[in-house]
């Protein structure tokens, strides 16, 4: 970073520390006022949201829509907060924030000598889903897509470094999945696979949320090429800085599915989680930006 980035980090971190010495409810209240503000004053990003939600909840009525509107406003403010806590706690106090439901499903493939690709939507909050996978006996890696800003960037490279997972840009997915291959150590891989493509990525169209959706397939390409069992991963919130982990087998044969399979039957199951809770999952991005075309 340049001299004056590296000033302006230390000064972020400076303010989050602030954040994170404060006591719970002065966090909520802080993530209270966040939400004020966000929500209401600068009214971020709410064409989009209204659009998102009203295109993918056709049978809702306008004052339901405003409902997880206003949700999923709190939500976001609640991420920005906890955000600060994964940063600066201690493993072990991340680990009392999440439960998992079924630790079973991937101790099993561990315990058969697989190696795992665990993917993830933008549901709930990903970061602590991500850490709690790190505490399995397995080498855990996450794909990430670089920052613009460099001050978040490194926030999120020590954030995620912290708990375990190693981060890989995603330009470096292939290199990197050989190199952890030919170790002999297995390893978990994390995806949060429900990304919006540039179009030039897009190889693929499927109905997701009532909407046509174009999808990367780079994930199932990876299942079968490195023949990686497959878990869908929902993290549901359960409060502040509490949620519960459930895990779901879509293929521990992944050479043996047909095309397409493990991505369909990954945005099936976003699509569940999504309409079970749909304030947990991110309205703000403009996902559907890309039309299809015949």
């Amino acid at each position: 970073m340049k001299p004056l980035q590296l000033i302006g980090y230390y000064l972020t971190m400076t303010l989050f520390l602030a954040v994170w010495i404060l006591p719970k409810p002065l966090q909520m209240l802080l993530g209270l006022f966040i939400y004020v503000i966000v929500a209401h004053v600068l009214r971020y990003r709410r064409k989009v949201i209204i659009t998102n939600l009203t295109k993918s909840f056709p049978q809702k009525s306008r004052k339901e829509i405003n409902r997880i509107a206003r949700r999923y406003y709190r939500h976001l403010s609640y991420m920005i907060i906890e955000a600060v806590n994964l940063r600066f706690s201690t493993r072990k106090r991340i680990s009392k924030c999440m439960g998992v439901q079924n630790p079973e499903l991937l101790q099993k493939l561990i315990d058969n000598d697989r190696n795992v690709l665990i993917i993830l939507g933008h549901y709930g909050n990903w970061e602590y889903g991500c850490a709690k996978i790190a505490e399995f006996d397995i080498r855990t890696a996450a794909v990430y897509k670089r920052l613009n800003n460099p001050i978040f960037e490194q926030f999120y490279l020590k954030m995620r470094s912290k708990t375990g997972v190693e981060p890989i840009v995603m330009r470096d997915t292939m290199r990197k999945m050989v190199e952890m291959r030919n170790s002999g150590r297995r390893f978990a891989l994390l995806s949060v696979a429900d990304q919006t493509p540039t179009r030039s990525e897009i190889h693929y169209w499927l109905r997701f949320m009532n909407q046509d959706t174009g999808v990367f397939i780079g994930p199932e390409r990876l299942a079968k090429k490195f023949d990686m069992a497959v878990l869908y991963c929902e993290i549901k919130r359960l409060g502040f800085i509490r949620f519960n982990t459930r895990l779901t087998l879509i293929t521990d044969k992944p050479a043996a599915t047909d095309d397409h399979y493990i991505t369909d039957r990954f945005y099936q199951l976003l699509e569940a989680s999504i309409t079970e809770c749909p304030e947990n999952w991110v309205w703000s991005h403009r996902r559907w930006k890309h039309q299809r075309t015949e």
